[in-house]
């Protein structure tokens, strides 16, 4: 019959295992192909496959060691399988040799890196499952699966013209032409791996595979290289007309002109305009010139201002028919200890003064009180120099200025300071003559004083009235009330109280008990729990108010003082105060008021010139000062700030309200030789005492305003070098001389003036030119005898001998002057 192809891959007898000696292997001749290459191992426990070098090929399929360790050298050989192993003519056995492994090891795995990679028949075989996606654990098995294939010893190999070729079979006869030993199917994996070596190459942009579903074309990719990061825009430089907004900071300005922030500081600081940063604000008019240096025309622009919509709000003028009348703010000004605050004794019924360190007023009190069924709010202003600032804000607030003058002292620096603030402040004013019960008490000598300062009474045609009072009886007190309400009849005092609540911070300071506490004043409108405050760089809701004895309220009018809580900050004193609708707006404002302030802070640093280096070796007091109010450290400072000397300096380090707490002590061992921790009306707690008292820094408190001064002076003097002074003792004019060997020269002397003192210096003095010492040295006696006994001093009409250390050039009539040089102390002023 028709002779049949034999089956892909028979499976040969495996021939019983034999001791016997194997022939020796032929030597290969040159028309016979070498061996087959040796397939590595099935994995087996999920290893990676490993090529296996044998000294012959067990026989079994594919010629895969399968069982039992490989053959090892001087083992028996079985025979060679037969001739389908052997591509030689004829189907002689060719001689089986070892050969090295593949190049390139087979991976350790069977994963797909990419599409390409899944053999079609795999993708065939696939195609009839249920589900449409395979996982890529399940491909990876199935990819393991197919390599490990049943393979035959032999084929032989056929070339890719007969691949090509439809009718082709893929198996060929036994002998069927010159043909190679070789592995079926290694042409296909070979073209296979050939064109996935193509597309690896160009295909894919080298991104792996994340999933895959076999009834769909789109196949998702992960991608292998990093993405690249896109290239920063390099700065374009503008022309012509740019906006830009206010505050301009060279940041800001070398944005909107697309200029290097660096190139805008060099040109700066090439013009002489100082040291600049990146963050320093720069005015208008400055940034103009700078921008025309680069060919730009700026077009400054002020952002929108919700502040200042907020305030001119509130300052609308109200209606008429929805104004109603309200109770005059007097502010009492005048010297220090003119009885100020006593009158506001004598009309509250209280005694202040006895509970004021020192007898004096150094906050800015504010009191509601009755007359006549009718309400009046007093402001209570300090009268020490120092608080210059808490007057003029007083006054600033206030619709009547009354003007305490004792009638003893008379008119006193404060109280033409006290003037000027409510001249300036056009409030009408009201002037009373205190203590006229003293016997030394001078009417008439304080009243002339008061008229060359512009204050005519009404009883000479003028418009001040003078009232004549005396604090301690009680003397002219109604009078005096009775002429605020007059005046504030006559001004007709009006105002809104319905609408939100504007004013001024009279006050502010920190509890440790209840957090910000803040003393407004309010103006127009009604302030009530609950309301939105902004105050400066404060805000927050209104927690509770209290009136001025301390009892708690629900609303407060206009002209009525109010303490209240709830606020995030301490406002400055003289901070206006308004009720907004909402706290994220307030708070907006706020945030952009302390960056405001910031700002300008920095722009204030003086730039490192000569002159500042020169400075900087002045010796500097650093001084941290906390306080009670935000008004008392007003007033410290501005007296700090006096104290001024060419040497010596006074550095506010920091200022906060509250405790003197650990914050300031660490703060102060930045610089613990020449730092001190001020308290006014504050104490330290007990973590910054012990802390100050283990690393020596000092804490000092006080209650009175000049004794701090004082102190700080004393200070400050202290750091000055003091002063060299020469004290002249006596001069002594040489007689005679005489020379002793081993000794010098002697000089015999008359003393003719004063004293010489053995202790002293002295010097040489020979026609009125000092030849001895030098200007740079002193000179001192080495002995002083009076004949023959040493003296301590020689006083004038007596002679003495005397022997001047390191000098023999002493001739007659040279004059001897003795001196002393003392260390005093110098003072500031």
């Amino acid at each position: 019959g028709p002779t049949q192809a034999p089956p892909p891959r028979p499976a040969q007898p495996t021939p019983p295992r034999t001791t016997q000696p194997t022939p020796p292997r032929p030597p290969a001749t040159p028309g016979q192909q070498g061996p087959p290459r040796a397939l590595p191992p099935r994995p087996t426990g999920g290893q990676p496959l490993r090529p296996v070098q044998t000294g012959a090929q067990p026989p079994g399929r594919g010629g895969l060691h399968r069982g039992g360790p490989p053959a090892r050298p001087g083992q028996p050989t079985p025979p060679p399988a037969g001739p389908a192993q052997r591509g030689g003519a004829g189907g002689a056995p060719s001689p089986q040799r070892p050969v090295t492994p593949p190049a390139s090891p087979p991976p350790s795995s069977n994963a797909p890196r990419k599409i390409s990679e899944i053999p079609q028949e795999l993708l065939a075989q696939m195609q009839g499952r249920e589900s449409s996606t395979i996982s890529f654990k399940e491909l990876e098995e199935k990819m393991r699966q197919h390599a490990r294939g049943p393979v035959v010893p032999g084929v032989p190999v056929i070339t890719e013209a007969e691949l090509e070729a439809d009718d082709l079979p893929r198996d060929k006869k036994r002998g069927g032409g010159p043909a190679t030993s070789t592995v079926a199917g290694r042409a296909d994996r070979h073209k296979e791996r050939a064109e996935r070596q193509a597309k690896r190459q160009t295909g894919n942009e080298g991104r792996r595979i994340t999933s895959l579903d076999l009834d769909d074309d789109n196949v998702r990719y992960r991608s292998r290289k990093h993405r690249e990061k896109p290239k920063p825009q390099g700065t374009v430089a503008r022309k012509g007309r740019i906006p830009v907004t206010l505050p301009i900071t060279i940041r800001s300005l070398s944005e909107a002109m697309g200029q290097k922030a660096t190139a805008l500081i060099t040109k700066l600081m090439t013009s002489g305009a100082g040291l600049f940063t990146i963050n320093s604000a720069i005015e208008p008019d400055m940034a103009e010139l700078l921008a025309m240096e680069f060919g730009c025309e700026l077009e400054v622009k002020r952002a929108v201002d919700v502040e200042q919509d907020l305030i001119d709000i509130h300052d609308k003028e109200d209606a008429p028919e929805d104004l109603l009348p309200r109770a005059p703010v007097v502010v009492v000004m005048g010297h220090v200890d003119h009885g100020k605050t006593s009158i506001l004794d004598r009309i509250k019924g209280d005694n202040i003064v006895a509970t004021e360190a020192g007898g004096i007023t150094q906050v800015l009190r504010a009191w509601r009180v009755m007359h006549d069924d009718k309400p009046i709010t007093f402001l209570d202003t300090p009268g020490h120099q120092a608080f210059t600032k808490m007057r003029a804000r007083g006054a600033n607030v206030t619709d009547i200025a009354v003007i305490v003058c004792a009638a003893n002292d008379g008119v006193m620096p404060q109280t033409e300071e006290a003037i000027s603030h409510a001249k300036a402040a056009e409030v009408a004013i009201v002037v009373a003559i205190n203590k006229v019960d003293l016997p030394d008490a001078n009417l008439r000598k304080t009243e002339q004083q008061l008229y060359s300062l512009g204050l005519i009474p009404d009883t000479m045609g003028g418009d001040v009235p003078f009232v004549k009072t005396s604090a301690k009886t009680g003397a002219g007190i109604n009078d005096l009330l009775e002429q605020i309400q007059v005046v504030a009849e006559l001004l007709e005092l009006k105002a809104n109280p319905e609408k939100a609540a504007n004013g001024t911070c009279l006050e502010a300071y920190l509890s440790e008990k209840e957090g910000v506490q803040a003393t407004l004043l309010v103006q127009g409108g009604t302030l009530r729990p609950g309301d939105v405050v902004l105050c400066g760089h404060a805000a927050g809701t209104v927690r509770q108010m209290y009136d001025d004895r301390g009892q708690p309220i629900e609303e407060a009018g206009p002209s009525v003082p109010v303490r209240i809580l709830g606020l995030d900050a301490v406002p400055n004193a003289d901070d206006p105060f308004v009720v907004v609708d909402d706290i994220a707006t307030a708070r907006e404002i706020a945030e952009t008021r302390k960056q405001r302030i910031q700002e300008k802070a920095v722009a204030s640093r003086v730039p490192v010139t000569l002159a500042t280096l020169q400075q900087a070796k002045v010796t500097e007091l650093k001084v941290i000062l906390k306080a009670e109010a935000r008004g008392s450290i007003e007033a410290i400072r501005a007296e700090l700030e006096k104290l001024v000397h060419d040497e010596v300096r006074v550095r506010v380090l920091h200022t906060g309200i509250g405790a003197i707490n650990a914050s300031d002590v660490q703060l102060a061992l930045t610089s613990p030789t020449d730092t001190i921790i001020v308290g006014f009306n504050v104490v330290a707690d007990n973590e910054a005492k012990s802390l100050a008292d283990e690393r020596g820094i000092q804490i000092r408190d006080y209650q009175i305003i000049y004794q701090l001064v004082d102190d700080i002076r004393s200070a400050l003097e202290g750091k000055l070098k003091p002063k060299e002074e020469v004290i002249q003792l006596g001069r002594a004019i040489v007689r005679d001389t005489f020379k002793i060997s081993k000794v010098g020269t002697i000089a015999g002397c008359f003393v003719t003036q004063g004293v010489i003192e053995r202790s002293a210096k002295i010097r040489v003095i020979r026609s009125g030119v000092v030849i001895f010492p030098p200007a740079e040295r002193t000179a001192s006696l080495e002995s002083l005898k009076r004949f023959k006994d040493d003296a301590r001093e020689v006083r004038e009409g007596f002679e003495c001998g005397l022997k001047i250390s390191g000098y023999d050039d002493v001739k007659v009539d040279d004059i001897i002057e003795c001196y002393r040089i003392e260390q005093v102390q110098r003072t500031l002023s």
